[in-house]
């Protein structure tokens, strides 16, 4: 049964579950792929250390602080990039952001809160 390679588009014969002509062109294949999905997950993990750098920053020592949602406005800070989600006892969500965490305290004021201090 005649086939065409997903890479080249040539025809070639085969097993009825062979997609590639070529060694070649099935590295070829997976190695654009790969590019494909490093350059995406190099962009995200971007946005979350500066996340993260921004909510350091103004952490400086401290654990716990709340500040104005302008101040991470006005350095960019990505609302939509976090590592993960918690809901406390309370039902209050917490955004986290590697070993940082931020919470919407009020409309105008965020929590953030260092998951553990490094001795």
């Amino acid at each position: 049964m005649e086939q065409q390679c997903l890479q080249c588009n040539k025809s070639f014969k085969g097993r009825s579950d062979k997609k590639f002509c070529s060694a070649d062109c099935k590295n070829s294949y997976h190695s654009q792929h790969r590019k494909n999905t490093r350059t995406e997950v190099e962009e995200i993990d971007g946005y979350l250390h500066r996340n993260r750098e921004i909510l350091a920053l103004l952490m400086g020592d401290g654990v716990k602080d709340t500040i104005e949602r302008s101040v991470l406005v006005r350095a960019k800070f990505r609302w939509e990039y976090c590592t993960g989600i918690y809901k406390n006892k309370e039902n209050k969500i917490y955004y986290i952001v590697y070993d940082y965490a931020w919470m919407e305290f009020t409309e105008q004021k965020i929590l953030i809160v260092r998951k553990w201090k490094k001795a």
